[in-house]
């Protein structure tokens, strides 16, 4: 059920609706990116942690990445953002997969 309800959120998220915020940052190689915390799956201990897209805005064509939240990070998108600095981000672009 819950990989259901997973997948409609990441249906809703493609239309722009579902719950999830975006944050712009500089990796330590000058490239602007992207990282979008998303497909929230609620706050209970139970929820899977949010994903994270990131999209390099200096460079179109790269490859867009996604990771996984760590372990302890809020399962809200507007407090996830807000408990991540740049080198967070950083660590999270690095041990990324590619789409």
């Amino acid at each position: 059920m819950r990989s259901a309800q997973q997948l409609k959120k990441l249906f809703f998220r493609m239309d722009g609706a579902a719950d999830s915020r975006k944050v712009e940052f500089t990796s330590e190689a000058g490239r602007r990116w992207e990282a979008e915390f998303c497909l929230y799956a609620g706050t209970d201990p139970q929820a899977g942690r949010l994903k994270i897209l990131f999209r390099c805005l200096s460079s179109p064509g790269e490859p867009q990445r996604y990771n996984e939240a760590p372990s302890g990070l809020s399962k809200a998108p507007d407090e996830a953002v807000r408990q991540v600095g740049e080198a967070d981000l950083w660590e999270l672009l690095a041990t990324s997969v590619k789409v």
